[in-house]
């Protein structure tokens, strides 16, 4: 009867693969300065997982330091969300588990098996590292807890990213502070060029950081349902701690993000894979988690809550 059910679940997910999808999330490494608070292990900011609910997604949490089988949640996922953070582009669980995911993204596009990655901030700068043969390629900036518009390249409106926007959300993108940058590394449009990125990848989007370097907001892969962007959509919607001055809320702002995450969960729906059944679903699926309050006071952590992950 347990086999039958199974058969009949994921027969039943195929047909709707497009109205469930679920994305995975990668986690990493929690900040020193959790540990205090007696926080170890990795973590995920629940502001990622809100953000694709919003959208219409359920999240799974890649947990990189423990025993998943990596190759089997592949198949079982529609997307991977490669989230901002602060560990090793080159020698982390977060880098290794997220060069794995692009590696099988690539292979499974390229057999016309659609499977969408999204990186944000730190995952913006892990795709630009791993797609220029893990040689580094960004240069210090000074870009953190800043709001800007974009600056359009020649790509803006003619983007798969942006190409449902309408006139009203690309003004907005374009003259008014909704997108949230707290990173201090860039790849500039020198580098992008030196390193002859623009056989993968087209810019959609720059800006400059305080000091004027201009730096490389937004792109899309030209062959591959892979977008990276510098700034932070999630925490429009999602991030309150008062430490960070510069988090857009205006109305706009919130659409902005809205908008970016419609975008990836519905790219995310073109995908078929799935769980192979309801049980192994519910086994993965982020709710066995509850989310940590390190947003209060007494810790004053940049993120409202978190899902933290003990090492095994």
């Amino acid at each position: 009867m347990k086999l039958i059910f199974g058969i009949l679940f994921a027969t039943f997910s195929q047909a709707f693969a497009v109205d469930r999808p679920i994305i995975g999330i990668l986690s990493q490494e929690v900040s020193s300065s959790l540990n205090e608070f007696g926080i170890t292990g990795t973590y995920i900011a629940s502001s990622y997982v809100k953000w694709v609910e919003a959208a219409g997604a359920r999240a799974v949490p890649i947990i990189v330091n423990s025993d998943q089988d990596f190759t089997q949640m592949f198949q079982y996922l529609n997307g991977l969300l490669i989230p901002g953070g602060a560990v090793s582009l080159s020698d982390s669980p977060y880098s290794r588990v997220g060069s794995y995911f692009l590696e099988q993204a690539m292979i499974a596009n390229d057999q016309d098996e659609h499977f969408p990655i999204w990186g944000t901030c730190l995952g913006f700068e892990l795709l630009a590292f791993l797609t220029n043969n893990e040689v580094r390629n960004l240069a210090s900036c000074e870009a953190n807890d800043i709001a800007l518009p974009l600056n359009p390249t020649e790509n803006f409106t003619n983007s798969r990213v942006l190409k449902e926007a309408s006139s009203e959300m690309l003004e907005v993108l374009a003259t008014e502070k909704v997108t949230s940058n707290f990173h201090h590394w860039c790849l500039t449009m020198e580098n992008f060029t030196k390193y002859e990125m623009d056989s993968f990848w087209n810019v959609i989007s720059t800006n400059e950081d305080i000091n004027g370097m201009e730096f490389i907001s937004m792109f899309e892969a030209k062959d591959y349902p892979i977008y990276g962007v510098q700034f932070h959509p999630e925490k429009n919607n999602y991030e309150w701690a008062p430490k960070l001055e510069s988090i857009p809320h205006s109305r706009n702002a919130v659409k902005v993000s809205n908008y970016f995450a419609d975008f990836f969960v519905e790219e995310a729906r073109k995908s078929t894979h799935t769980f192979p059944s309801r049980e192994i679903e519910e086994e993965y699926l982020i709710y066995n988690w509850n989310p940590a309050y390190t947003g209060q006071e007494a810790i004053n952590y940049g993120f409202q809550t978190i899902y933290v992950f003990p090492d095994p």
